[in-house]
């Protein structure tokens, strides 16, 4: 099996994720043939970049750890000379692009015309009907919830505030936001210190979640939703305060010892 990759140009998270997918996909005998390289949409919020909304909702202290955080992984990459997404495909021999929107003509002739059937996507961009509805062509995506409840950005800041499990979904894509059908969906037992615990503990399980998915899906195991439908969006300084108000962390110092979780 063949497949496409979408994913934001984040070179700390979405980096390292394609860069332990790939290896493990080879071992179970499916190829990653391309990646398509989209700027990163979480670049900005809110007409603020990234960085500035973090410092103004999270505060100084929070921001701290979490450019400490980026630059460990960072360094990394370095040591590793995969410093970007370009480094990586040229390192594994996969064919690759960087292109401004999913929506791209370049890719919607890709896959118009190659065998490749299934695209990953590890992007906040949205796609549009036209390749959505692509015939014979299928997006999967993965969520950080137990999706139909918590759709939207930070679902792990919703949960804690509404004391709710934590989970990862990966369903098909279709025109609704995190809305298509579930392939695969697992509750977490665990109760999380941190977002940033959260996320490594996703991150670390990834390939192996995104392999079932694929598993699934050749199976046509579609899962019923049983939670109630939810979307949130980003989150204010007040909602931020509900979720301190509940012990909630953003990232802590033992964070930093888990890092290699991610790399």
């Amino acid at each position: 099996m063949k497949i496409n990759i979408l994913v934001d140009d984040d070179r700390c998270w979405n980096l390292n994720i394609v860069r332990r997918l790939i290896p493990y996909l080879k071992k179970h005998k499916v190829i990653i043939d391309h990646i398509w390289i989209l700027p990163n949409k979480l670049a900005s919020l809110k007409g603020n970049k990234i960085s500035v909304w973090y410092l103004k909702t999270f505060g100084c202290f929070v921001f701290f750890k979490l450019s400490i955080f980026y630059m460990l992984a960072r360094i990394f990459n370095f040591y590793n000379q995969i410093n970007n997404f370009k480094d990586l495909a040229l390192k594994y021999d996969i064919g690759y692009n960087y292109i401004n929107s999913p929506n791209d003509k370049y890719l919607f002739k890709d896959i118009s015309k190659n065998n490749r059937k299934i695209s990953l996507l590890i992007t906040n961009h949205i796609l549009k009907k036209k390749i959505i509805n692509k015939k014979n062509h299928l997006f999967i995506n993965k969520h950080a919830s137990i999706l139909p409840s918590y759709k939207g950005l930070m679902p792990y800041l919703w949960t804690k505030i509404d004391s709710a499990d934590n989970g990862v979904t990966f369903h098909l894509v279709n025109e609704k936001i995190d809305s298509g059908k579930i392939i695969y969906q697992k509750k977490f037992k665990a109760k999380f210190n941190s977002m940033i615990e959260f996320y490594l503990d996703i991150f670390d399980k990834f390939p192996f979640y995104f392999l079932e998915s694929l598993k699934n899906l050749k199976k046509k195991n579609f899962i019923k939703p049983k939670s109630k439908k939810a979307y949130y969006t980003i989150p204010t300084n007040r909602d931020y305060s509900n979720f301190l108000k509940k012990k909630g962390n953003i990232i802590l110092f033992n964070d930093f010892f888990k890092i290699n979780k991610l790399l």
